[in-house]
């Protein structure tokens, strides 16, 4: 590993003795420090933190969630929305046969429910008995949702792509189930009101300040 400087275009902030660099301040000490640069990467994470879910679907009599931190919304028109799962996971298995899966996101406050469905695995235990879970029934497809979440969709795949040694499940978003207050009317999750579980890594957890800031650039 081998450590570099980055270049300085830093502004001098007189008032604070700070430096602005893209209107973010930047103190003096952390100007001068050198960074890391790793180019062996056998444990890449340096992208957390992520919001966590639950992915679930159901194949027969079988029903099954994992936590998933990878994640992300793909398109607004059709709504896309993919979840990455490595082929190691029973997950895998059960959306492939399924066809379709939810994807279910909790408060701060169930992080021991994402840690349990996260490291326990559907192929040994029933982790909906283990962690008591409570299903409600979905509207268009036939996997069930969680109903601590607040806020699930329900999804009909539509592709999957191998990255490397995970797949990235595409889902068409059918449904979306929201519990009433969470978001205002621009579609912004109310912190205030609910804090959103977060992955840290490594088996942390972590949620978000309630102080926002909304910048709008001037046309």
């Amino acid at each position: 590993m081998v450590g570099q400087k980055c270049p300085s275009d830093m502004v001098l902030n007189l008032a604070s003795n700070k430096h602005e660099k893209n209107g973010t301040s930047v103190s003096k000490k952390e100007e001068s420090m050198e960074k890391e640069v790793i180019t062996n990467l056998q444990h890449f994470q340096f992208f957390y933190p992520y919001t966590v879910a639950l992915v679930g679907a159901k194949t027969g009599e079988k029903v099954n969630f994992m936590s998933c931190a990878w994640h992300s919304a793909l398109s607004f028109n059709p709504p896309l929305f993919g979840v990455l799962i490595s082929k190691k996971r029973f997950s895998h298995s059960i959306i492939s046969e399924a066809r379709e899966f939810t994807v279910n996101f909790l408060s701060y406050e169930q992080a021991k429910l994402a840690a349990v469905m996260g490291r326990k695995s559907g192929r040994d235990v029933d982790k909906l008995k283990l962690a008591g879970l409570k299903l409600l029934e979905p509207q268009v497809i036939h996997s069930p949702l969680i109903a601590a979440a607040y806020v699930s969709f329900e999804c009909r795949l539509v592709d999957v792509r191998t990255y490397g040694d995970h797949d990235l499940f595409v889902g068409e978003v059918v449904a979306v189930h929201v519990l009433p207050g969470c978001f205002n009317e621009a579609g912004v999750l109310e912190v205030k009101r609910l804090r959103p579980l977060c992955y840290l890594g490594s088996d942390y957890y972590i949620t978000v300040d309630a102080t926002t800031f909304r910048h709008v650039l001037p046309d």
